[in-house]
């Protein structure tokens, strides 16, 4: 299957391999607006493959630029990775973090789970193109018992994609599985990277892992660290031997004596 990309300003196109400090605003503020004018379409991402992105949508322009939320983390999990490892996305959205990590395991694979039906349903359009990206979409969100619940999306349709929280009460109907019993099904033994984004159900998720937490088979975790749940996953994972890591603004890993507010940490075994 072939599909056209849209024409991107040559300017752009020249500075979307690079990383700088505060890329993906500088771009925001030179092409956002004219990119904007696109719509719905295939675009080249900054990931140097297509992807079908709605430029109406800031975050989907952050996907033309360069490395989603910044590079630090990327380009820490380029050198990480074995081209042979094992990936857990979970709040994959629509492939916007996947689209770098796939690229670089060429005999190894992502679990991408996916509860949402339109965000699952995009990312399943893009990889039909990118088929040489060893992805596997899990529909199901990640909890600690098999469970049916229902994933609310909340904020502005036009702000981050992923804010949709998982309710017992609001919102599409969803499967949540372990993910202990998922990698047994495929016999996966050792999980490199886990990639936890899932919006404040973070802690129910690791609970569903906790027999490759005690035996620290999974290598590194890399999650979203908002206000009090922040400390509660650093608390629940340094009693499995997990260390948190911040990276700073040269890209290198330090142990903070506080968290911000809103961060993302990379949790290492001791």
């Amino acid at each position: 299957m072939s599909i056209q990309t849209i024409s991107l300003p040559l300017p752009l196109t020249w500075i979307q391999a690079l990383d700088f400090k505060h890329k993906l605003g500088i771009c925001e503020r030179l092409f956002g607006e004219a990119i904007a004018l696109k719509g719905i379409c295939w675009v080249e991402t900054g990931a140097g493959i297509p992807w079908k992105l709605d430029l109406t949508n800031s975050t989907h322009r952050w996907i033309v630029y360069g490395k989603y939320e910044g590079a630090a983390f990327l380009n820490w999990a380029k050198k990480f990775l074995p081209s042979d490892g094992i990936v857990v996305d979970s709040g994959a959205n629509i492939g916007q973090m996947l689209m770098y990590l796939a690229q670089w395991l060429p005999q190894g694979k992502i679990l991408a789970f996916e509860p949402g039906t339109e965000a699952g349903n995009w990312l399943k359009e893009c990889l039909a193109i990118n088929t040489t990206l060893p992805v596997e979409i899990i529909k199901a969100g990640l909890g600690a018992s098999l469970a049916q619940l229902r994933l609310n999306h909340i904020g502005d349709s036009l702000g981050h994609g992923a804010w949709s929280q998982i309710s017992e009460t609001e919102g599409e109907k969803i499967q949540i599985v372990r993910l202990e019993d998922e990698l047994a099904a495929r016999s996966i033994t050792t999980v490199d990277l886990w990639k936890l984004d899932v919006e404040g159900y973070e802690i129910s998720a690791l609970q569903g892992a906790e027999a490759f937490l005690k035996e620290q088979r999974i290598k590194a975790i890399y999650a979203e660290m908002i206000d009090e749940n922040g400390q509660r996953i650093r608390d629940y994972l340094t009693q499995f031997g997990y260390s948190c890591y911040l990276f700073d603004s040269r890209g290198k890993i330090y142990s903070p004596s506080q968290l911000p507010n809103h961060t993302n940490g990379l949790f290492l075994p001791n």
